[in-house]
């Protein structure tokens, strides 16, 4: 009978463990000096649009973010990231309007409505906003897209989708 109880008490206190068990606090790192330093240093600048329940936004900073071979692609073309949290209240930078506004403004700017939300910004375009990915995007595709980048293959080719179908050739 103890060990019946035992059997049958240790799967629920795991499942409660597991079901209140905090997850990683998300927007710890300000956007705004990643947004200013990649400015001032003319780097290409992704900016992510995230929520705080988006499960989407949790699998790409987890499977893709953190990988290390993504981070070495966005070291080797000059890609710096910043993420906001769209409902946030931290003031940002514009980089298209040059002017500090609150996370949550930049979202309704860029007209984000799913998330992640992923907005390419390019030093030779004066940071006009190049084109959105909404959406989640796997490792592979998010490489391609800061080789995209960091190749200028954007002033060869007219979408990074034909780079995408010409198998990351410009």
């Amino acid at each position: 009978m103890k060990k019946s109880f035992i059997l049958l008490i240790l799967p629920i206190m795991f499942l409660f463990y597991s079901c209140n068990k905090q997850s990683e606090p998300k927007f710890t790192v300000d956007p705004n000096p990643v947004i200013k330093q990649a400015m001032e240093n003319k780097k290409n600048l992704i900016v992510i649009f995230e929520s705080e329940t988006c499960h989407y936004c949790d699998k790409l900073n987890r499977e893709v973010l953190k990988d290390m071979e993504v981070k070495q692609s966005l070291i080797k073309n000059n890609v710096e990231i910043a993420i906001v949290n769209v409902d946030g209240k931290r003031k940002v930078l514009d980089p298209e309007g040059k002017k500090e506004v609150d996370e949550q403004t930049l979202a309704g700017i860029y007209r984000v409505t799913g998330y992640p939300t992923i907005a390419v910004f390019l030093p030779d375009k004066n940071y006009e906003l190049y084109g959105v990915i909404p959406g989640f995007i796997p490792k592979d595709y998010f490489i391609m897209l800061a080789d995209f980048v960091g190749s200028k293959c954007y002033q060869k080719i007219d979408s990074f989708q034909k780079y995408v179908e010409n198998g990351g050739k410009c």
